[in-house]
């Protein structure tokens, strides 16, 4: 509680500061990408991103290292370079859409996204739309959702570039772009490799007597290639298709506790997808259509090598066909309309061999958009929407959402923003078809949410921005997967629980000249108390208690002073403590993840030639060597540190 107010205070003081130094002097420097930045017919919406300089420092890794140095989202992550998922707002991994160009690349099987299998490097833009702001785009995101968007550049001629990064644990990461083109086409051609032995050092806690340990058989290779093409028509029309191919087998290493026999443990990833998208961008009207293909394969595999048993020998097919269309009509300078429909169809095969077990479904599912914006006056607008979904032969005909944006008059700009919404979220086809344990009679998550926020930014464009968000989210039937009330030895999925998540979010960006240089400074923090409010206390001692591997303090911090062809850059980032048993015990040490701090910091410099730049960076990760782990006896990495070397021509 003390954390969060002194928040507020500082949130509401740093106007007044910053005010005062800014009526004696102005500061004129370069305009750059900010967080929170609001979007035109954005009204009582709740939207952040990352800044340019974030996608930069990052171009050589995952998206889920982005998000868990950049934005308030929480990133469950089984150790480097493996499996990695998003909680957003205290939710649950299925619970945040991850969305590409409009298509929705959340497994139809599991619910959830693997946020380790995207390379920043194949993305242009990224942004966040929190809590029930995201019904504007999507369903189903009771916390959020993850936009990434590919941009051509129409400006910009043939060009070429190559990163190439080594790393501790003998890590090798290769990046190219090339673009070709000119007039009203252009060609994008992108392309990624990620390797390493991954052969961490570790101090084991999970053992006795506790002991120095080296992470085994935890090897991993990726590679990917994107392809887009656009042309532009005439009248701000545009054309674009995408192919994007993935794949990756990584070795999954046992768990630090070496609880059960030795094994040998594997998944191999294949995607592909397919986009072909049409764009109108005239000045009362804009079009926005498109339709795409995700194919997805994995293969699991886990065996006893010392009795020659084979466990799990999975393989999993998923198809989905996404159909979207989207017109906006600015009707008149006060009055807006947005309407979108959308046609989807899954299909899963899952089969494990060594049980075997498995099922063949599919799914149609549907969707209706209505969305209304009017700018009653020069200070207050107002949005209503309401969207209808189809799925399983069910109608849902009403899941609404309101908002208003007000303009607060004053020295400093100050935006006053409110939302509410309706949310709904089905049940992924293994939650309903899973062998054994899948529950056919499962209900519907439903959802409210609403958040209240308060935004300011200087008066002198660009030189800081801050915003607060408090947000309430109750919703009804969460699936939980636990033991089976018969006593089998199985798991099952059930409608458990009426979850409470309550919180605020704060972030912040400025920046300022300094001897001769720029320097900037961003962070955020977020407060998430989650809780199951439905169970009876004498029978459940989870009642009140926050969910498991949800931190109720999160934060990060950068700073970067750029100088010339010279950029320093320093990090921190804090999670605090998690629970991995629902009724939060701590008093066994298992039951419980430390909080804990990591930081890092990196040194970069640009050498300019006539048609040519060379850029070399080299960072420390971890920098004070914080022992800690995400997922409960999963280890990450201690200190360790990488060089990358980046080419990139332009003609």
């Amino acid at each position: 509680m003390r954390v969060i107010i002194l928040i507020i205070i500082c949130f509401m003081c740093t106007a007044n500061l910053l005010a005062q130094g800014l009526r004696d002097t102005t500061i004129r420097i370069k305009e750059v990408d900010v967080v929170a930045k609001r979007f035109p017919g954005d009204i009582g919406l709740s939207r952040s991103r990352p800044d340019s300089m974030a996608l930069v420092s990052t171009m050589t890794v995952q998206l889920s290292d982005l998000l868990a140095g950049y934005t308030p989202i929480f990133i469950k992550s089984y150790g480097n370079g493996s499996v990695a998922t998003a909680s957003f707002r205290g939710t649950a991994a299925s619970h945040t859409q991850l969305i590409w160009n409009g298509l929705n690349l959340n497994s139809p099987m599991r619910g959830s996204a693997d946020l380790s299998l995207i390379p920043v490097a194949f993305i242009d833009d990224a942004w966040l739309l929190h809590g029930g702001s995201s019904m504007t785009e999507t369903s189903g995101s009771l916390g959020g959702s993850i936009h990434l968007a590919n941009k051509p550049d129409w400006a910009a001629g043939k060009s070429a570039s190559l990163m190439m990064e080594r790393a501790s644990f003998n890590t090798g990461r290769y990046m190219a772009k090339i673009q070709t083109g000119k007039g009203h086409f252009r060609s994008v051609n992108r392309l990624m490799a990620d390797h390493s032995d991954n052969t961490i050092p570790f101090y084991n806690a999970g053992v006795l007597p506790t002991r120095k340990d080296t992470l085994k058989n935890a090897d991993y290779t990726k590679y990917a290639v994107l392809q887009e093409f656009y042309v532009r028509l005439k009248d701000e029309k545009m054309v674009a298709s995408r192919l994007w191919f993935q794949e990756s087998d990584r070795n999954l290493p046992q768990l630090m506790s070496y609880e059960g026999a030795r094994r040998n443990e594997y998944q191999k990833d294949r995607q592909f997808r397919a986009q072909l998208e049409y764009r109108d961008f005239s000045v009362k009207r804009q079009i926005h259509g498109s339709s795409g293909y995700n194919h997805t394969r994995m293969h699991y595999f886990r065996e006893a090598p010392d009795i020659k048993y084979i466990n799990d020998d999975a393989l999993s097919i998923e198809q989905s066909w996404y159909n979207r269309f989207k017109i906006s009509m600015n009707i008149s300078e006060r009055w807006s309309f947005t309407t979108t429909t959308e046609m989807n169809y899954h299909r899963v095969e899952a089969e494990n061999i060594a049980r075997n077990s498995g099922y063949d479904q599919d799914r149609l599912e549907g969707g209706i958009l209505l969305h209304g914006q009017w700018q009653a006056t020069e200070r207050l607008g107002l949005s209503l929407l309401n969207r209808s979904e189809y799925y399983d032969r069910k109608w849902v005909p009403f899941i609404p959402s309101g908002g208003f944006e007000l303009q607060m008059s004053g020295q400093i700009p100050v935006v006053l923003k409110a939302n509410i919404s309706g949310n709904y979220h089905k049940p992924s086809l293994n939650d309903l078809y899973w062998i054994p344990g899948g529950n056919s009679g499962l209900k519907a998550e439903k959802g409210i949410t609403s958040d209240l926020s308060v935004a300011m930014e200087s008066p002198a464009k660009g030189l800081w921005n801050q915003e607060i968000t408090f947000f309430y989210s109750l919703i009804d039937n969460w699936i939980m997967w636990q033991p089976s009330t018969s006593g089998a030895w199985y798991w099952e999925a059930n409608n458990v629980k009426k979850v409470l998540s309550r919180g605020l979010e704060y972030q912040f960006s400025s920046q300022m000249n300094l001897r001769k240089g720029i320097i900037r400074v961003n962070g955020n923090y977020a407060f998430t108390r989650t809780t199951n409010e439905n169970a009876v206390p004498s029978v459940d001692q989870s009642r009140g208690k926050q969910l498991i591997y949800i931190p109720k303090h999160s934060g990060n911090l950068h700073l970067a002073w750029s100088f010339r062809s010279l950029t320093f850059r320093g990090e921190t980032s804090y999670t605090g403590r998690r629970y991995t048993q629902s009724s939060n015990e701590y008093t066994h040490y298992e039951n419980v993840l430390n909080p804990f701090w990591v930081t890092g910091c990196s040194a970069e410099r640009i050498f300019r030639f006539s048609n040519f730049d060379l850029t070399t960076r080299i960072k420390v990760h971890n920098l004070l060597g914080a022992n800690y782990q995400q997922i409960l006896w999963r280890p990450m990495p201690g200190r360790h540190y990488s060089f990358t070397l980046g080419l990139q021509w332009k003609n």
